[in-house]
C-alpha cells in the first residue's frame, strides 16, 4: 500500500504523518529539522512511502536535497498556496499542519515549487550578503550623519569617498569620548568598504566566466548584478514556456480580480524574488533615462512615458526586460536594439 508524509518544518523539529492512500492516519512524531532524522523515523515506521511533502521555506533546499540522496520522492509545496489549505483546519498546531500537508500530498492538491540547482543557490547567496553589507554600510552611515546632527554638523546627501575624511576633520572640537565612538563606526565603516569590494570583485569574476551572463550584458542598462540575479533566479529557463511567465514569475504581471460582472486589474502581482524584480526596475530605469544608444525598446518606453508618466514605464520596460532576458537564454542569442538602426537617439 501507498504511503503520503507531510511534513510540518521549524528551525529545531519538523512533525511528522503518514497517511496510506486511503487517508488513514498510519503514524504521526516529532523529530529534528535534518534529512538523516526523518529517514531514520521513516525507517522505524517500516512503511513504503510513496512521496514526502513539505512546503517551501529556509530548510527546503537542505532537506530536499539530502532526502533525495536517499532516494525518497520528495514534493515542495508552494508555501501560500499552502497556507491557504492549511488555514482552514480548526486547531492549527504543527502536527495538524504536517498532516494536512499529507493529505494535500495525497489527492495532489498543491503547486510544486522548483528545486533549484546548487549553483543558482551559491549565486543567490553571494549576491543577498553582498546586498547586506551595502545596506550595512548605509546603516552606519546614516546613524553617522544623525548623530552629528546633534552637535551642529551637517554633510549632504551623498557620503562620496571622502565621507570618513570630512567626519574625522569634522569632530575635532568634540569631547574625546564622543570623537572615540564616532571613530569606532569609522573604523567598522572601513572594513565595510574592504569587503564590498571583495565581494564585488567576486561577483565580477564569476559574471566574466559565465557565457549567458555576458550574453544577457548585451541589453542596454543591464550589468553583471542584474544578470547574475536573473539567471540564478530563473535557473531552468526552459521550464517556462512562454517567456511571459518569466516575467510573472518574478512578479512584474498586473494582478488580475474577476468575480460576476467584477474585473479589475491592479499593480504588478509583486510575487516572487523582490531582489530580482528591484534589479529589473533598475535596469529598465537605466535604459529609459540614462542609455544614450537607440532601440526599439527605449523608444516604446519614450512613447510609454508620455502617455502614463515615468513610473509606469519603467515598470512596464523592465517586465519586457524579463521576457527578452529569458528568451535570449533560450535562443542564446544577444540584445537586438533594433535591425539597421544603429544611431543614438535624439535628445
Amino acid at each position: 500500500m501507498r504511503n503520503y508524509v507531510g511534513l510540518d518544518v521549524s528551525l529545531k523539529s519538523t512533525a511528522i504523518c503518514i497517511l496510506d492512500e486511503k487517508g488513514k492516519r498510519i503514524q504521526e512524531g516529532e523529530v529534528e529539522s535534518t534529512p538523516e532524522a526523518i529517514h531514520e523515523f521513516l525507517l522505524k515506521a517500516g512503511l513504503e512511502v510513496e512521496q514526502i511533502g513539505l512546503e517551501s521555506g529556509n530548510l527546503t533546499h537542505y532537506l530536499k536535497k539530502g532526502l533525495l540522496k536517499m532516494k525518497y520522492r520528495v514534493a515542495v509545496m508552494e508555501s501560500r498556496k499552502m497556507a491557504a489549505i492549511l488555514a482552514t483546519i480548526i486547531n492549527k498546531t504543527d502536527k495538524n499542519d504536517a498532516r494536512g500537508i499529507a493529505e494535500a500530498l495525497r489527492v495532489g492538491h498543491f503547486q510544486e515549487c522548483v528545486h533549484r540547482s546548487d549553483a543558482a543557490v551559491e549565486v543567490r547567496s553571494l549576491l543577498h550578503l553582498r546586498q547586506t553589507a551595502v545596506e550595512e554600510r548605509t546603516h552606519v552611515i546614516n546613524s553617522l550623519r544623525g548623530h552629528l546632527k546633534v552637535y551642529g554638523i551637517k554633510f549632504g546627501k551623498k557620503a562620496g569617498k571622502t565621507f570618513k575624511e570630512k567626519v574625522e576633520a569634522a569632530i575635532n572640537d568634540l569631547r574625546p569620548r564622543i570623537q572615540r565612538a564616532i571613530q569606532s563606526l569609522l573604523n567598522i565603516l572601513d572594513v565595510l568598504d574592504r569587503e564590498i569590494k571583495a565581494l564585488t570583485r567576486e561577483v565580477e569574476a564569476l559574471a566574466a566566466a559565465d557565457e549567458d551572463v555576458k550574453l544577457l550584458q548585451t541589453v542596454d542598462g543591464v550589468g553583471p548584478i542584474t544578470a547574475l540575479a536573473f539567471k540564478a533566479e530563473i535557473d531552468n529557463p526552459e521550464r517556462f514556456k512562454n517567456s511571459k511567465d518569466a516575467a510573472a514569475y518574478v512578479g512584474l504581471t498586473p494582478s488580475q480580480y474577476s468575480s460576476g460582472e467584477t474585473h479589475r486589474q491592479g499593480g504588478i502581482s509583486k510575487k516572487g524574488s523582490k531582489r530580482t524584480r528591484y534589479l529589473l526596475v533598475e535596469a529598465a530605469s537605466a535604459l529609459l533615462t540614462r542609455c544614450k544608444i537607440w532601440s526599439k525598446l527605449k523608444a516604446w518606453g519614450m512613447k510609454l512615458q508620455k502617455k502614463k508618466g515615468n513610473r509606469k514605464a519603467i515598470v512596464a520596460i523592465a517586465r519586457k526586460l524579463a521576457v527578452i532576458m529569458h528568451k535570449m537564454l533560450i535562443t542564446k542569442k544577444p540584445f537586438e536594439r533594433s535591425p539597421g538602426k544603429k544611431e543614438k537617439l535624439a535628445a
